[in-house]
């Protein structure tokens, strides 16, 4: 699916920190067919399908496993940074402008998931979505869910939904809820970047073969793995 504007407070763009990005880059070529830019001053690679934005990679700037981060679009972004900021969130980098690019702050919620804002300059986000090898929705990872529901509300408007146990966001898509892998006290809450493919089982032994690690296979048929350096990232469907 085309993407030409997405809605305040949904999630406009995803990237990766990683300790290894030659074989970062390498394992998600092969996988979803995306073509790697080379990295720019920063070491930051913008990743492309068929001409498309999609997603970018980047040196690891955290100690402990990658993870894929998920900035979400905002029209004021110091206004949704002081928000988050009296609800109890902890402001890693306060808003910054990233050339005419946009403006950029990273944050870790109430339940220490990390969580990035973004607003838009010349650079709007993913152009394509929702389709296989790109960006198809998210999942919080946490044993606190109640917690994150009280943050959401208020900070992005994002409303808990009992009936599928997750998050209602702007683009009226699903982001659910669920425990983290491992033990509770081992592994911080995170957000899971899904990724869409004709068959999330043939994706997921696809991506075993690239060297990635099969995590959980999902009720609803998704599959969580770690790639071949350790993020977390999952596969679906390509409508889900």
């Amino acid at each position: 699916m085309d993407i030409t504007r997405h809605p305040e407070n949904s999630v406009s763009w995803i990237d990766l920190g990683t300790p290894d990005l030659e074989t970062t880059a390498a394992f998600y070529t092969a996988l979803f067919g995306w073509h790697v830019a080379p990295p720019d001053s920063g070491g930051y690679r913008l990743c492309t399908l068929r001409g498309r934005l999609v997603a970018a990679l980047g040196p690891a700037e955290d100690a402990g496993a990658p993870y894929w981060t998920i900035n979400v679009t905002v029209s004021d972004i110091q206004a949704v940074a002081t928000r988050f900021a009296n609800l109890g969130a902890r402001i890693v980098v306060t808003p910054t402008p990233v050339g005419t690019l946009g403006y950029a702050a990273v944050t870790l919620d109430t339940v220490g998931a990390p969580v990035s804002l973004w607003q838009p300059g010349t650079h709007d986000g993913m152009q394509l979505a929702r389709e296989p090898g790109t960006f198809a929705g998210i999942s919080l990872l946490t044993d606190h869910t109640a917690h994150a529901a009280a943050f959401y509300r208020p900070a992005l408007d994002w409303n808990f939904d009992p009936e599928h146990s997750g998050f209602r966001l702007p683009d009226d898509s699903i982001a659910a809820t669920g425990p983290p892998p491992g033990k509770a006290t081992a592994q911080r809450s995170l957000w899971l970047v899904r990724f869409a493919g004709d068959s999330p089982v043939g994706g997921a032994e696809q991506a075993r073969r690239l060297g990635a690690t099969v995590v959980r296979r999902e009720p609803d048929g998704d599959v969580v793995l770690r790639d071949p350096t350790g993020a977390l990232f999952g596969l679906g469907g390509p409508n889900k």
